[in-house]
């Protein structure tokens, strides 16, 4: 009898359906919320990995660049290199080359001027040595201006 206070069978019946309810709704929250937060850790772990891998790809394609680079270019160091080999051979083979030989210019006009100038670095090179010697008083400041003057 409700009016009179008592309580029935049914509203023990109805309360403990409500209390499993709500237990099992806050149960059910919980295990939603706790899921919720491992499928976000995952995308995120995800997501860096995905990040990760694209870094690594571009790594890898830099490095597979760079190794394609050395190796043209250890191709041609080698070329070089075997030309270099044969040059030395060859020049091995020759005989001595007389240095005033050795060059030759395609005019008469570019050979008095490269004897002009190997005449002026002579001249040069005399004086500075001849000067030096004065600095370290090999000779006299008499003789330097002699030979200057001679040279000049």
């Amino acid at each position: 009898d409700v009016a009179g206070g008592t309580i029935t069978e049914e509203h023990i019946k109805v309360s403990l359906l409500s209390a499993v309810e709500d237990k099992l709704r806050r149960r059910l929250r919980e295990q939603s919320q706790q899921s919720q937060a491992e499928i976000e850790t995952l995308r995120r772990t995800t997501q860096e990995l995905q990040d990760g891998k694209c870094r690594l790809e571009d790594i890898l394609g830099r490095l597979q660049k760079e190794r394609g680079d050395l190796d043209k270019n250890i191709t041609i160091l080698q070329e070089k290199e075997k030309e270099l080999q044969t040059a030395v051979d060859r020049l091995g083979e020759q005989e001595t080359v007389d240095v005033d030989e050795a060059v030759v210019t395609t005019a008469p006009l570019y050979t008095q001027l490269m004897n002009a100038f190997a005449e002026e670095a002579t001249l040069e090179d005399a004086i500075y040595y001849m000067g030096e010697a004065l600095r370290k008083e090999v000779i006299d400041l008499d003789t330097f201006l002699k030979q200057v003057r001679t040279l000049a």
